[in-house]
C-alpha cells in the first residue's frame, strides 16, 4: 500500500497565517502544513479541501488519476465542492469518479456540479453511513462512526481501508475521544498497517470535536489494548495546528507514545518496506536525535526531500514503528518543584496500554490540605487506564515482571529510609538495595526525583543531611540508567 500525505495540517494549516505565536513562529521558519489529506495508491483520495489541489501540483501529483474520492465530513477543510468543478473543466471531466461520504458532504458538493436537470455526468456520489462497507476497484471500504461535530456535518466518519495488494489503512481525522463503542469494536484485531490519526489541540485549550496530547495518548493507547495497533503499525498525526509546540518538540513528544511525525508530500510504501524513519528528537531509543530529519537508513538529502532538493520525494527505509523502548529500559527525570518533572514522565507512557503508576508518599495525613489538593492533581492527570499502588517498597516491583513502571518519586521514598544510619564509610541498606534493583530490572521504568542541592544551604543538621542523601540517590541511579533528563521551566534537557 502506498500512500501519499498531501496535507497534515488542521483546518487553518500551521501556521496560522494570521497568528504571531511562538508555534506559528517555528512552523514559519521549518516546516508549513496545509490541510490533512491522503492519496492513497494514486487512485483513491481522502478528504479534499481548498488546499489540497494545489499541494498535489506542489509535490508533482497530477489528480487526473484519481478515481475514488472520500470525505470524512462537511467542514469546509475536508470537503471543498470546488476541485470538483474544477475538474469538470478538465480533460478528465467524463471520467467516472466515485464521491463517497456522509449525506451533508454531498449535499455540498451537489450545487456546483450539477446541470440543471440534476444529472451528475461521471460523479457517481455513495452516501455514507456508519457500519457501511463499499467495495471499489479492489479498495474495500468500511465507514465507521466518528466523534466530532453536528449532524449538519456529515454525520462525520473514519474510514478503515483495505487496499487492493491487502493493506490496511486507518484515516481517523476528525475525532474527539473517546471513540465510540461501535468503533471501537470495529477496530478490534484489526492490525494496521498504517494509522493516520488527528492530533489538532497539543497542550493549548482547545476547540470543538478533536484530539489533543492527551487524549490522542488515550485513543492510542485504547488501540493497542483492542489489537488495532500491533508492533509494526505506523501510526502517524496529522490535522495539525498551531496549538502544538513547536515541529522538533512536537516530534519528540510524538515520538515517546510510538507515533511519528512527518512534513507534508512524504510518502509511505509499506509494500516495499519504504517507510518514513521517526523524526524524533531524542527520547525513545533506536531513533534520531535530530530535528525532523530522517533516521539514519534514509536517502541523502534535507528531510522532506528525495536527495536532489525536490519536495515531498523522500524515500526511507524504516522496518517499523516503535511499540516502544526496549525492555529492559531505564529512564532517570529530575528537576526542581513545579518543573514539569511529573508531566514530563506521565507522557512517556501515557499511550500505553498498561502501566503501574508507584506513588511512594504513602496516605495522605487528614490534617494537610495541600498535600491532598496536590495529590488530588496527580490522580487527576493520570490516564485512566492506569494503576495506581501506593508504597515505597520498590526494590520487590524492578525484580518483578510485569507492565511499564512510573515510579514518583524517589524523593518522597527517600523520607522513608532517612532514618538508616549505615556503617562509616558505606551507604545505607536500602539505598544499595534499591540501586542493584534498578540496575538488575527487566521491566521499561521511569522514575521522577527532585534537583534539591542548586539552591540554599539548608539551616538545619537534618535538613543538610536529607539533601546530601538525596544527591547521592540521584548519582547512584543516573549511573545505573540509560537514559537521565532534567526538567527546567517545563523544557526537558536530556543529560544522557
Amino acid at each position: 500500500m502506498r500512500l501519499r500525505l498531501l496535507g497534515t495540517g488542521s483546518a487553518d494549516g500551521w501556521p496560522n497565517p494570521w497568528c504571531g505565536c511562538a508555534s506559528c513562529g517555528w512552523a514559519r521558519e521549518h516546516q508549513v502544513r496545509t490541510q490533512t489529506a491522503v492519496l492513497v495508491e494514486d487512485r483513491l483520495l481522502i478528504d479534499c479541501g481548498p488546499d489540497v489541489p494545489r499541494a498535489a501540483t506542489r509535490f508533482g501529483v497530477r489528480l487526473a488519476d484519481v478515481r475514488h474520492l472520500l470525505f470524512s465530513h462537511a467542514h469546509g477543510d475536508h470537503t471543498s465542492p470546488e476541485a470538483l468543478l474544477w475538474r469538470t473543466w478538465s480533460t478528465v471531466a467524463t471520467r467516472p469518479l466515485d464521491v463517497v461520504g456522509p449525506p451533508a458532504s454531498l449535499d455540498a458538493c451537489r450545487p456546483f456540479v450539477a446541470p440543471p436537470d440534476g444529472d451528475t455526468g461521471a460523479l457517481r456520489f455513495h452516501p455514507a453511513h456508519a457500519g457501511d462497507v463499499l467495495s471499489l476497484d479492489g479498495f474495500v471500504i468500511r465507514a465507521l462512526a466518528a466523534n466530532h461535530g453536528a449532524a449538519f456535518v456529515g454525520p462525520a466518519l473514519l474510514y478503515d481501508i483495505t487496499a487492493p495488494d491487502g493493506g490496511r489503512l486507518l484515516y481517523a481525522c476528525d475525532t474527539a475521544a473517546p471513540l465510540p463503542p461501535a468503533t471501537l469494536d470495529a477496530l478490534a484485531g484489526r492490525a494496521f498497517d498504517v494509522v493516520l490519526m488527528e492530533e489538532n489541540n497539543g497542550d493549548r485549550p482547545g476547540f470543538g470535536d478533536h484530539l489533543d496530547l492527551a487524549t490522542f495518548a488515550d485513543v492510542l493507547a485504547e488501540l493497542r489494548r483492542r489489537g488495532a495497533v500491533a508492533e509494526a503499525t505506523r501510526v502517524v498525526a496529522v490535522h495539525l495546528g498551531h496549538r502544538n509546540p513547536p515541529g522538533d518538540e512536537l516530534a519528540r513528544r510524538l515520538a515517546l507514545m510510538g507515533a511519528h511525525l512527518h512534513p507534508d508530500g512524504t510518502v509511505i510504501d509499506t509494500a516495499t518496506g519504504n517507510l518514513p524513519g521517526n523524526a524524533a528528537a531524542g527520547g525513545v531509543p533506536g531513533t534520531t536525535a535530530s530535528d525532523g530529519a530522517p533516521g539514519p537508513a534514509a536517502a541523502a538529502g534535507p528531510a522532506g526531500t528525495d536527495g536532489g532538493g525536490r519536495p515531498g520525494r523522500t524515500v526511507f527505509r524504516g522496518t517499523h514503528s516503535p511499540a516502544g523502548p526496549p525492555r529492559p529500559y531505564r529512564v532517570l527525570i529530575t528537576g526542581g518543584a513545579r518543573s514539569g518533572k511529573s508531566a514530563e514522565a506521565e507522557r512517556r507512557l501515557a499511550a500505553w496500554p498498561e502501566v503501574l503508576y508507584v506513588a511512594t508518599a504513602g496516605p495522605v495525613p487528614p490534617d494537610d490540605a495541600d498535600w491532598a489538593a496536590r495529590v488530588a492533581a496527580h490522580r487527576t492527570r493520570r490516564p485512566a487506564h492506569w494503576t495506581t499502588l501506593e508504597t515505597a517498597d520498590l526494590p520487590p516491583l524492578l525484580r518483578a515482571d510485569g507492565p511499564p513502571l512510573l515510579i514518583d518519586c524517589l524523593t518522597l521514598w527517600l523520607t522513608a529510609h532517612l532514618g538508616e544510619e549505615p556503617p562509616a564509610g558505606e551507604w545505607p541498606a536500602g539505598l544499595r538495595e534499591l540501586v542493584a534493583a534498578w540496575r538488575d530490572t527487566r521491566r521499561h521504568v521511569i522514575a521522577v526525583t527532585n534537583e534539591a542541592g542548586s539552591g540554599i544551604v539548608p539551616a538545619t543538621a537534618l535538613g543538610r543531611r536529607f539533601r546530601d542523601a538525596l544527591g547521592r540517590i540521584n548519582a547512584a541511579v543516573a549511573a545505573e540508567s540509560d537514559e537521565v533528563w532534567h526538567v527546567v521551566a517545563g523544557i526537558p534537557t536530556r543529560l544522557r
